[in-house]
């Protein structure tokens, strides 16, 4: 069993990764307008519909974000001629290239943070985290199966 220090260091070392890097603690966008984006990120264009499932909010809730994030020029709103109830939404260029910067920034802000720790210290703690990280993957495969 992991110590309780090494546990709660881990946790805070991800709490000060967020706090320093995460664009909702920088105050740069909303949670929800976040957790939209990324949905669009991962799965190309939704449907409000689809979108407002997937982040857990009402489709009204969703459609507000969405107008920001347009206003904002992050997303486009299009209503579908086979069915003008439906609105896909999609990712603009910029909207990509913002997304893409703050997973840069996050990145960095880690890297920067990994600088103290000498060649040998940094091949330790990439075999190490390589563990944790099979650990986690069969446990979730584990999960999955049932």
């Amino acid at each position: 069993m992991a110590s309780e220090q090494l546990v709660d260091d881990l946790l805070s070392l991800w709490r000060v990764l967020r706090r320093i890097s995460h664009p909702v603690q920088q105050g740069e966008i909303t949670p929800q307008q976040y957790w939209l984006l990324l949905q669009l990120w991962k799965h190309g264009p939704l449907s409000i519909g689809e979108l407002a499932d997937a982040v857990g909010v009402s489709q009204s809730a969703a459609t507000t974000a969405c107008k920001r994030l347009e206003r904002a020029g992050l997303v486009t709103r299009e209503r579908q001629a086979s069915d003008e109830r439906v609105v896909l939404v999609e990712l603009t260029e910029q909207g990509r290239e913002q997304f893409e910067a703050w997973r840069r920034h996050r990145r960095d802000v880690l890297a920067h943070l990994l600088e103290p720790l000498g060649e040998g210290d940094r091949a330790e703690l990439q075999r190490l985290i390589e563990q944790v990280l099979a650990r986690a993957a069969e446990e979730s495969f584990a999960g999955a199966r049932g």
